[in-house]
């Protein structure tokens, strides 16, 4: 046993997690324990260091059964330590060929989220996971292969927040042949995954092939010099983003969906990229390089009225002082048509009709009570077979407060509606007549009169 080299890898350890603010005081630590020497190496030193943990285990039921004897490792040692010990066990190869995505991205998904019910459900402030300074070269160098920006080159960060739940890495400033080490000084057992030494994974080929001949022919310190490049891009890449977040609150509508283009022409492209970024990431876009930059040029130079298309179902929409993040147009075709039920409940559009007949006239002024949402036809007019659709070209209709008929494109320049709005409004016809540009104007030959007998009502909302 050497007192010096333990005293060394828990002062690291120690000073790494106060470096970088992991835990405080008297919040319990939920350890995402593998079995592998680096997370028992992890468990044993928090504990020494008096911290209040507990032992999160993941069993993808893989290597032919030996997956399940890594589960009843880590439950040993749990038992042994006298901690709590949550497991998980599910058949993540046979998940992932079903749901059609890789092995490693499904397992990631599936692990971290049961990291997070289980950190949730036992009042664990903090997730910590074994990860060391060989695998923050290896994503850096996989990260680099793949062509990420500064950011993800910024590699896996010490602390990420997960809701209101930290994940940390307290060992990320150490190595493996450190960790290993120091196990075997102390007579602590570890289980090794036969399945790390596959090439089947692009993670495994860039640890087991590409590393060792980047140390032997390039740079014997090739782990040190990534982790370097990496916590440099981290300090950098976490100073862009908080002038950018300002940036942002600043640039963009407080509903999160307009954005300022004079102000953003005048940012520096740095902020622009980080910009475009933060706002795609609130709404749930995940950009690559050339689309952040495709965005950012289309935001600043673009001419008015033109699209771009964002990603998840967003495009980006030039205006005269606003870029505009609307959703993508629809996939939706013209020539057909929804009936709607009379009466009853129909969805489309994104909507909900609820048609009715009414024995009389409310007892307020139509005005009033007529809104974008809610309608009133006379039903005699309106007939009983109603239908919705998309605006075709050539549509015209009587907007009730005006002299003769409108092209239904002319309604919506001089009414002011957005073009990429347009195609999301749905036109109610019957008998090939539009009876309501819905949420706007309504056609005079089915307007309420003196003479209506019978009155229909058309409510409108959201889909939940």
């Amino acid at each position: 046993m050497n007192p010096a080299r333990k005293q060394s890898l828990e002062s690291r350890i120690r000073a790494t997690m106060q470096c970088h603010g992991m835990a405080a005081e008297g919040e319990s630590i939920l350890v995402a324990v593998s079995g592998g020497a680096d997370s028992i190496a992890l468990l044993h030193i928090l504990c020494a260091l008096g911290h209040a943990v507990e032992v999160a285990h993941f069993d993808h039921q893989t290597r032919d059964g030996a997956s399940t004897a890594d589960a009843q490792f880590v439950r040993g040692v749990a038992e042994g330590l006298g901690i709590p010990f949550h497991v998980e066990s599910r058949p993540i190869a046979q998940e992932a060929a079903t749901l059609g995505v890789s092995f490693e991205m499904h397992a990631r998904d599936a692990r971290y989220a049961f990291f997070e019910r289980t950190a949730r459900a036992r009042g664990c402030a903090v997730i910590a996971t074994g990860h060391h300074r060989g695998d923050q070269a290896e994503t850096v160098l996989l990260r680099l292969l793949r062509g990420a920006g500064p950011s993800g080159l910024a590699g896996i960060p010490p602390v990420r927040r997960l809701g209101e739940l930290r994940v940390v890495r307290p060992c990320l400033d150490v190595s493996k042949a450190e960790i290993e080490d120091w196990l075997r000084e102390h007579g602590l057992p570890w289980r090794e995954d036969i399945s790390n030494n596959a090439s089947d994974f692009l993670r495994n080929r860039v640890r087991n092939e590409l590393i060792p001949v980047l140390c032997r022919e390039y740079n014997p310190g090739i782990a040190e010099a990534l982790c370097r490049l990496a916590d440099g891009l981290r300090v950098e890449s976490d100073f862009v983003e908080a002038q950018a977040c300002a940036v942002f609150d600043i640039l963009v509508t407080d509903d999160g969906l307009r954005l300022d283009r004079k102000q953003f022409a005048c940012l520096h492209e740095a902020l622009q990229r980080r910009t475009v970024l933060e706002w795609g990431w609130r709404h749930g876009v995940v950009c690559s390089h050339d689309r952040v930059v495709g965005a950012v040029r289309f935001i600043a130079k673009e001419a008015v009225g033109q699209r771009f298309s964002f990603g998840n179902g967003w495009d980006l929409y030039n205006g005269r002082v606003h870029t505009e993040l609307i959703p993508s147009e629809p996939d939706l075709n013209p020539e057909e048509r929804t009936r709607l039920a009379v009466p009853g409940l129909t969805m489309a559009f994104g909507r909900r009709f609820e048609v009715s007949f009414l024995e009389a006239l409310p007892p307020v002024p139509l005005a009033e009570y007529a809104s974008s949402e809610r309608q009133l036809f006379d039903a005699d007019a309106a007939g009983e077979e109603l239908w919705l659709r998309q605006r075709r070209p050539g549509d015209r209709f009587h907007p009730l407060g005006m002299n003769g008929s409108k092209a239904v494109k002319d309604y919506f320049v001089d009414a002011g509606i957005p073009a990429p709005h347009r195609p999301a409004l749905p036109l109610l016809e019957s008998g090939g007549r539009i009876l309501w540009v819905v949420g706007h104007a309504v056609s005079a030959d089915t307007a309420i009169t003196a003479a209506s007998r019978r009155f229909l009502q058309i409510e409108v909302t959201p889909c939940d």
